[in-house]
C-alpha cells in the first residue's frame, strides 16, 4: 500500500522522508516507537501526517500505530497550518503559514515534527 497519494516525492523531499523514518525513534513505556511519513496531497488540502508504532513501521494490515501526528494546509488562501496529535485528541492552528509549494510543505512539516521531537524530550 502506497504512503503517498496524489504525490511522488522526487529528491529533497524523498531523502528527507526516507531519514525520517530511518533515524528517528521515540521512546516510549514499554519500548521504541518508529516513525513513518504519509503524505496526501489534494487540490483542496495539503497533509503529512507520521505515524509512530512499535517495534516497526506501522503497516495497513499490522498493529494500529500508538499515536500519530498530523499536518494540514489549505493552499486556496490558507494561511493555517492545523496541526492534530492523537494523543491529545484536539487540532491546534499554528498560524502565520504561507508554502509556495507541496514541496516546501512536506519540507516544513518534517523539520518540524523533527523539532517538536528533539524539544520534548520523547
Amino acid at each position: 500500500m502506497s504512503r503517498f497519494y496524489g504525490y511522488s516525492p522526487k529528491g529533497t523531499v524523498k531523502s528527507a522522508v526516507e531519514s525520517f523514518e530511518s533515524t528517528t525513534q521515540v521512546s516510549a513505556p514499554g519500548g521504541v516507537l518508529l516513525g513513518t511519513v504519509y503524505i496526501d496531497i489534494r487540490e483542496e488540502e495539503w497533509a503529512v501526517a507520521m505515524a509512530f508504532g512499535r517495534t516497526r513501521h506501522p503497516t495497513i494490515r499490522g498493529p494500529e500505530p500508538t499515536y500519530e501526528v498530523r499536518y494540514s494546509f489549505r493552499p486556496q488562501g490558507g494561511t493555517t497550518v492545523a496541526f492534530l496529535d492523537t494523543r491529545k485528541g484536539e487540532t491546534v492552528p499554528l498560524p502565520g503559514m504561507s508554502f509556495s509549494s507541496v514541496d516546501e510543505f512536506v519540507l516544513w512539516a518534517i523539520g518540524k515534527e523533527r523539532e517538536r521531537l528533539g524539544a520534548k524530550g520523547i
